[in-house]
């Protein structure tokens, strides 16, 4: 099903995908510059909580960022009857590997539409918010040859739970010493492992998500990183000295990197000091969203569009 433009010749379209793993919806956003000839840059963007893929759309804005930079943005849509607050299932083992559940459904849809539509494999990058970035995180793993970079915001670290009770400790203090290790993460991902380049954004006033899973995140993917390259005899990724500060929209940002031999941020945390658990710069059209702070629309597609999957990186 197509939508009415915005005035554009963009368009969005709907459709279902179907494998043995079952069936979720989509909403795809098409930008009036798409064209056979030139391949486009894909965002993949899960929802959060109590979301659809029309209340993400809306609240991150992130089709007018599309529209103006000429990508696609797919957005999965979780179902009520998968999940009775709309969430994606990170929390439970059978949706947490490499051919099953929903990172499954995720990868195979994708794979669907970058076939259908002119879109650049190297640039299929993967977003989520909450429970979608914890998904984001699962789906990265499990398929690390598929995504050019993940961005996590309000998320969490990956696997750092197997049921709900474990869920619900995490949200509230950190993975701690139950936390994954990164060698744990390259073993998932098998003979396709590969250090994700990874933006992970949170809030310092996320009283749903403790921002001490940003920090759990970064230190896995920093993990991955460094062991990756040890096996190719490269230096480990260089951090900077402190934590940038800057004023952004009203709001007070913490910014720091990991970085390779050539400056290349390969992993960042930007820690959002005044937000709550809410998409910072977003929209009142959707929930979950702060206008005050940084558009994470714009420093996310700023950050993809910096990084092409390669075959070794």
């Amino acid at each position: 099903m197509r939508d009415a433009s915005d005035g554009t010749n963009s368009e969005v379209v709907r459709g279902e995908y179907t494998s043995s793993e079952g069936t979720r919806p989509w909403r795809l956003f098409v930008p009036s510059r798409a064209t056979n000839a030139m391949p486009s840059m894909l965002l993949v963007m899960l929802h959060g909580c109590t979301q659809s893929a029309n209340d993400f759309a809306a609240g991150s804005r992130m089709d007018v960022v599309a529209e103006e930079q000429g990508y696609f943005v797919l957005y999965p849509e979780q179902l009520a009857k998968a999940n009775a607050r709309s969430c994606w299932n990170w929390f439970d083992a059978a949706h947490q590997m490499h051919g099953h559940g929903e990172p499954s459904l995720i990868a195979g849809m994708v794979n669907e539409i970058a076939r259908k539509y002119a879109i650049d494999a190297a640039r299929v990058h993967l977003v989520g918010v909450s429970a979608g970035a914890a998904m984001a995180t699962l789906t990265a793993v499990a398929y690390p040859q598929q995504f050019a970079t993940l961005t996590s915001a309000s998320g969490i670290g990956w696997r750092a739970a197997t049921d709900v009770v474990r869920a619900l400790t995490v949200m509230q203090k950190g993975g701690g010493d139950g936390l994954p290790t990164s060698q744990m993460m390259i073993a998932a991902m098998g003979s396709t492992a590969r250090a994700v380049p990874t933006l992970v954004l949170h809030g310092g006033r996320d009283a749903v998500v403790n921002a001490k899973n940003a920090d759990d995140l970064a230190t896995q993917w920093v993990g991955v990183h460094d062991a990756l390259r040890a096996r190719n005899g490269e230096p480990a990724l260089l951090a900077d000295a402190a934590a940038a500060t800057r004023s952004d929209n009203g709001y007070t940002v913490n910014e720091r990197s990991w970085r390779d031999s050539k400056g290349s941020a390969r992993v960042t945390l930007i820690r959002i000091e005044d937000l709550g658990h809410a998409w910072s710069g977003g929209s009142t059209a959707g929930t979950f969203t702060d206008a005050k702070g940084p558009d994470a629309s714009r420093l996310i597609a700023a950050f993809c569009a910096a990084h092409a999957r390669t075959a070794s990186r």
